[in-house]
């Protein structure tokens, strides 16, 4: 008896892609499972639905379409699906983007793969897996998303912000539809990062994700900066260690660090003039030893409970520091180097903010780690 599979394809304006991506998923997929598609469309002013539509005759009672009023977003598109396959006992879902990012060549092994699994990613960032025709900035800011979210959730997924993911109908029975409380892409990571928390079983196949050939692109650079707010978000919605609160305090700590080194460095630098560069090696030390206590003895308190000040972690605290600024410099010079801004502050921003996410994990799983 074959598998009973639903994909569901959120669609805006995808008229020049859905026909031809439509017929490459039934070409290669029909012949492996009892598939059917589900099309979830917001009103796409190109006629997407009508060709949808149109496509009914050619898959009789194998194609679906939800039409909704307005633009509401690829997440509601997606969990609105979700919902309907879930209410009609599809036993798989998949879910696809009609760009052709998502090559319909990987179900066979995706279906294969679901057999022993509750969830298959397809994985830009394991072994094998790639993204094609971009920079190597965009790959590298990419990359540094998906580390970024598995850093702060303490989740192993590498790909957790994919979108190419096939599921059990079990997976949102257990987890619940309407605990996916993220929008835009975050909620890529919201289902998964539920997955793994419910302790369902997962594995990732490697995918090669080109970029779309035709159409227009949906992502920005917005969505990107609201998955880096999100995570802390979903994070705290699914019962939080405190991670959140630590980071603010870390925070809190290095803009008096700061401070502290600002002041030092004018006062001995500009004051009293003494030679830069020596100047502002001890004013690093002073800033970061400043620091290391106040986050032994605030910020990560829960973490140093009956622990005294150490040499070594302080040291292994300054080395994290060093390394943090050394990729705030990295993020800094890429940034300046590919992309013209109409201030540099923007740059630093980033890189900043960077660096600072570096040194808290180091401090956090390293120099500050609890003891079990």
């Amino acid at each position: 008896m074959q598998m009973k599979l639903l994909i569901v394809i959120p669609t805006y304006n995808e008229a020049e892609n859905i026909g031809l991506f439509i017929k490459a998923i039934m070409d290669i997929a029909a012949p492996l499972a009892e598939i059917e598609i589900l099309v979830v469309d917001d009103n796409s002013p190109d006629g997407t639905a009508e060709i949808v539509k149109g496509l009914s005759s050619v898959y009789p009672e194998k194609l679906h379409l939800l039409s909704r009023e307005s633009k509401q977003g690829c997440a509601t598109a997606y969990l609105k699906g979700f919902s309907w396959a879930v209410e009609n006992n599809y036993e798989f879902i998949l879910a696809m983007d009609a760009d052709f990012s998502h090559d319909p060549k990987y179900i066979p092994q995706m279906l294969e793969a679901i057999g022993n699994n509750d969830m298959v990613i397809g994985s830009r960032n394991v072994k094998g897996g790639l993204i094609e025709n971009r920079t190597w900035i965009r790959n590298a800011l990419t990359k540094f998303g998906s580390l970024y979210c598995r850093m702060v959730l303490r989740c192993p997924i590498r790909d957790i912000t994919g979108g190419y993911n096939m599921y059990r109908k079990e997976v949102f029975e257990k987890i619940g539809i309407d605990s996916i409380q993220s929008r835009g892409y975050s909620f890529q990571i919201d289902i998964k990062y539920s997955v793994f928390r419910a302790g369902l079983k997962y594995v990732e196949i490697p995918i090669v994700f080109p970029d779309r050939k035709y159409g227009k692109s949906k992502m920005s650079g917005k969505f990107m900066l609201n998955a880096l707010r999100d995570v802390w978000k979903i994070k705290k919605s699914k019962g939080s260690d405190g991670s959140v609160v630590q980071f603010m305090k870390f925070a809190a700590t290095g803009l008096l660090g700061a401070i502290t080194n600002l002041s030092l460095f004018f006062l001995f630098g500009d004051i009293f003039d003494f030679p830069e560069t020596r100047l502002s090696i001890a004013c690093f030390l002073i800033a970061g030893t400043q620091n290391y206590f106040m986050s032994h003895l605030w910020a990560f308190r829960r973490n140093t409970s009956g622990e005294s000040i150490s040499l070594k972690k302080w040291l292994f605290f300054l080395l994290g520091s060093t390394l943090g600024l050394a990729v705030n410099l990295i993020i800094l010079n890429i940034i300046l180097f590919n992309y013209k801004l109409p201030v540099k502050l923007i740059a630093q921003a980033f890189g900043l903010f960077a660096g600072m996410m570096v040194n808290f994990f180091v401090s956090k799983l390293i120099v500050f780690r609890k003891k079990k």
